[in-house]
């Protein structure tokens, strides 16, 4: 099969595993990769990092000619919380994320956490409006810099866009052409959807993540090591053309792969190792993925 899309080095494996931007650059470097997603959390974290420390690196990015497909929002479990101050750190902090993945050269980035979290004393339609005016004015501050916005789902009962109904309907009522809905996988397997269910979200493919699950928690582990037919979703996700969106966007067309645990704190001892096996992996089951 011949395809356009590449595979993309999601660096939270390194974050998790207590590496900072410098070396997951470093790595995805040795290892081939031209695509890496961001992860803005840790000692990546746009929010945190001092100036000196963006610039290097911004610097070993180009330098190793990194692109980044993608920045991960991933300190954004408030994103609907009741509290509006709360609520306002999400939005600084995705604005500080967006203002780094310009300085990298990228477009995409993604919401992470569902939207937020359902919170005690708020009910369910609340939380849905909080969402959506959060992440409605960030993606309409991203509209003249040419940023697009993606949203996607997490698989349990406490995070707001938890199926792809409600992923598309997030989309929906945002009513912004600069949304898109991320893929994950993983995710997919753990809420029981199959392949099938991307055919709703056609339209806005545009972003697709690997990511490893033993069926009921997501365990972000070694792709290969759990119950995820990574084959059978990318396959649809060809099919249904996500590579003829992301060109009419002028987009790379990109499957990132996504490991280490951020949510549950769980801790990569080798991530070089873990990137290794994952590659071994996907060589065996998609020969024509390639860096």
């Amino acid at each position: 099969m011949e395809t356009s899309m590449k595979l993309a080095l999601n660096t939270l494996v390194y974050e998790v595993g207590n590496k900072g931007p410098l070396e997951s650059f470093r790595s995805a470097a040795k290892f081939g990769f031209k695509y890496i997603e961001y992860a803005g959390i840790r000692k990546g974290n746009p929010a945190t990092m001092d100036q000196s420390a963006r610039k290097e690196a911004v610097k070993i990015a180009k330098g190793e000619e990194l692109v980044s497909s993608q920045m991960l929002l991933v300190a954004t479990r408030d994103t609907a919380h009741p509290d509006r101050k709360k609520r306002d750190m999400v939005f600084d902090y995705m604005k500080k994320c967006a203002d780094l993945q310009m300085e990298f050269g990228g477009r995409q980035l993604l919401v992470c956490w569902g939207g937020g979290l359902y919170e005690l004393g708020v009910s369910p339609e609340q939380s849905w409006m909080y969402m959506l005016e959060n992440v409605g004015r960030f993606a309409e501050w991203c509209l003249d810099k040419n940023l697009l916005v993606g949203f996607e789902l997490d698989p349990h009962v406490y995070f707001i866009v938890n199926n792809t109904w409600k992923l598309a309907k997030v989309v929906e009522d945002l009513g912004l052409p600069n949304v898109y809905p991320n893929i994950d996988v993983g995710h997919l397997v753990i809420t029981r959807e199959g392949p099938e269910a991307l055919e709703k979200l056609k339209s806005r493919l545009l972003h697709v993540h690997l990511s490893e699950t033993e069926s009921f928690a997501h365990t972000n582990s070694i792709l290969g090591t759990g119950a995820v037919d990574f084959k059978a979703y990318v396959d649809k996700l060809l099919e249904l053309g996500i590579e003829e969106n992301c060109a009419k966007w002028g987009e790379p067309c990109v499957a990132g792969i996504e490991m280490g645990s951020e949510a549950s704190g769980g801790f990569v001892d080798d991530p070089d190792a873990w990137v290794q096996q994952s590659l071994d992996y996907l060589a065996k089951i998609m020969p024509y993925l390639t860096k």
